[in-house]
């Protein structure tokens, strides 16, 4: 009977806590991340992916275009990437995101990301300074980076942020409002997985409605 309450308490416990945890509105901070659409607007659409995951690929190749068209170009919302390699699925992936870390430092990010997405294996160091390259990258500065390993701290922290919120696998999506004083993104609706237009299309009017 005694372990029957322990257990139950136990369980009681369990639950309470994943109340509260429904209960609480995450929040992501995009400062410093790359992004594209205007800087003023609110409805953020925040991407945690991998360089080599083929459903990331699908996604990018599919789906990114028409985000792009609908509601990026036309300034409706705000998109950030995020890093979030599988080491276990995709261990090479690693690479790829390094670079395009040290693309940023130059100010380069984008030209570099759309080269980036392609099968596992196919990122290696020469793989990358070529891609690095036609992006319009200054060598040096780019090969010093992608051998110092500076900037894997920083990958690590996106891909646990996105553990954290319950995230399984790439992509996975996250659209709220963000506050533009302080670039925290407080999200309301999450995507898994190489979705179509019209579960994005759902999701962020959504948050737009959200007054």
């Amino acid at each position: 009977m005694r372990t029957d309450i322990g257990a139950l308490k136990e369980s009681q416990r369990a639950l309470a806590t994943e109340v509260a945890a429904m209960r609480k509105t995450p929040i992501i901070d995009v400062s410093g991340a790359p992004a594209l659409g205007p800087a003023d607007a609110r409805v953020t659409l925040v991407e945690f992916s991998d360089y080599e995951c083929p459903f990331c690929i699908r996604h990018f190749t599919q789906t990114m275009p028409l985000i792009q068209k609908q509601y990026i170009d036309t300034g409706r919302i705000r998109y950030v990437f995020r890093d979030f390699p599988i080491d276990e699925l995709h261990p090479a992936a690693i690479r790829a995101h390094e670079a395009a870390r040290c693309a940023l430092e130059q100010g380069k990010f984008w030209e570099l990301h759309d080269r980036l997405f392609s099968a596992p294996g196919s990122h290696g160091d020469d793989a990358l300074k070529t891609r690095a390259a036609e992006a319009g990258l200054a060598p040096n500065e780019f090969g010093s980076c992608l051998s110092s390993g500076r900037t894997l701290d920083a990958i690590r922290e996106t891909g646990a942020i996105a553990t954290g919120f319950g995230a399984t696998g790439t992509p996975s999506f996250f659209i709220g409002r963000r506050d533009l004083t302080t670039n925290h993104v407080k999200i309301y609706q999450a995507i898994t997985g190489a979705q179509s237009i019209e579960v994005f299309e759902k999701a962020i009017k959504t948050v737009e409605d959200r007054k």
